[in-house]
């Protein structure tokens, strides 16, 4: 994009968008509304922006492009494409006669803090102030560093689809239906680039014994190996960022393979760290609050939840915040070091959110259901154990002992009163 275009007229960054169907919806974070004389925003605050659009009528895919503002009252000029039906850049000639224009249109712009003022469309002020701060916990770690690597893309202005694939994940039967139905060769076979592949494994083919056990069923070392290796250059922001963009290209664009990637993160990676709320407990409170953010604004923002996606995942998930919820247990019961505390508050946000309807968890491990009555085809109901607790049950002072038995049967070591 070369040098960056500003204003003068002060409030936040703008952002333009030309040529854009009215027929559209257009939506900014958490807003969404028909795009009828829409021509941009202003007043951004400093921070992750996402802008993206779609046909009302799903003919379309849906595509947006996230921006980075600061306190530079940067003007981001977007055009839409109508042979290829996506947000692009415009030439830098159209991008500085529109920044240049910027002062005779402003005060026509939807303004980011209060877009009623233009749009009736939108929900009461006060539901928009609530949306808007929640916007700033599900971004906090996205920056401009984040985007460059997911993306591969270098300009300021970072593109993104419907039908964009993650590198190293499996195609699964929706996104090859959705690839069928595109042709422009502009969309195709553009991949996401993650720092947690789906392929990795968490433990090391070099070690043996206890040790890889340990990291199979830890990801505690895999993940701190990341942030430690110098070829990857990975920051604890990273990581949230990271799992931020998966979660929100995910559900605003209906991207799977971004659904997918968010699933890998929580279930193989974030709650399967037990270690880390006391290796790194600040990095470990802040996935936990993001983790909590987003099942809240799935859940309020969207027609479905990101847990309708899949049903066995979601009963993983279930599973595996109760698994997490005893070990946060174990490890702080005796503690009070703030920076671990804030740890326990995290994940008690967690809780509070799956508490409440439509999911109503109990993650008391106590409650959770071991046996049950399923219906099978034809009717018949039976009786089933669920063992996915069984290992958990056996862990520590729950562990079954080895002991050596005499010639009788009896323990070794044991005092007899009958000898």
């Amino acid at each position: 994009m070369g040098d960056r275009l500003s204003h003068e007229m002060g409030g936040g960054d703008v952002i333009l968008v030309l040529d854009l169907p009215e027929v559209f919806t257009i939506g900014y974070d958490p807003l969404s509304f028909n795009a009828k004389h829409f021509g941009g925003i202003r007043d951004f605050p400093s921070g992750a922006h996402f802008l993206w659009t779609s046909h009302p009528s799903g003919t379309s895919t849906r595509c947006g492009v996230w921006v980075i503002s600061s306190n530079a009252h940067q003007v981001h000029v977007l055009q839409w494409d109508k042979y290829n039906e996506m947000l692009s850049e415009p030439s830098r000639t159209e991008a500085r006669i529109q920044a240049d224009n910027l002062e005779s249109i402003h005060k026509k712009l939807v303004p980011y803090n209060d877009p009623t003022a233009v749009n009736t469309e939108i929900a009461e002020s006060s539901n928009v102030d609530e949306a808007l701060r929640l916007w700033t916990q599900l971004t906090s770690g996205i920056s401009e560093v984040t985007l460059n690597r997911i993306t591969g893309q270098v300009d300021g202005h970072y593109f993104v689809n419907t039908t964009d694939r993650v590198k190293g994940s499996t195609l699964i039967a929706a996104e090859m239906e959705l690839e069928k139905r595109i042709s422009t060769s502009v969309l195709q076979n553009r991949e996401l680039n993650f720092s947690f592949s789906q392929l990795s494994k968490t433990f090391s083919t070099s070690d043996t014994g206890a040790k890889r056990t340990f990291q199979a069923r830890d990801a505690t070392p895999y993940l701190l190996s990341l942030v430690h290796d110098s070829t990857v250059n990975l920051s604890e922001n990273d990581i949230v960022g990271e799992f931020q963009f998966a979660f929100l290209v995910g559900m605003h664009l209906g991207n799977d393979a971004c659904m997918q990637q968010w699933w890998h993160m929580v279930l193989k990676i974030i709650l399967r760290a037990y270690l880390l709320p006391i290796q790194r407990p600040i990095l470990a409170a802040e996935l936990l609050r993001c983790l909590a953010a987003q099942l809240s604004y799935s859940n309020s923002n969207f027609d479905t939840s990101i847990l309708d996606y899949s049903e066995s995942q979601s009963r993983e998930l279930r599973l595996a915040l109760i698994l997490y919820k005893r070990r946060i247990e174990e490890l702080f019961e005796y503690n009070d070091i703030p920076d671990q505390l804030a740890v326990v508050t995290a994940f008690a946000q967690v809780e509070s959110t799956v508490a409440q309807p439509p999911l109503g968890w109990d993650l008391r491990s106590d409650n959770y259901v071991r046996s049950g009555k399923i219906m099978l085809e034809d009717g018949e109901e039976i009786e089933v154990e669920m063992g996915e607790l069984e290992a958990e049950d056996e862990r520590g002072e729950y562990a079954p002992e080895v002991v050596e038995l005499d010639e009788r049967g009896n323990q070794r070591g044991l005092v007899s009163w009958s000898d």
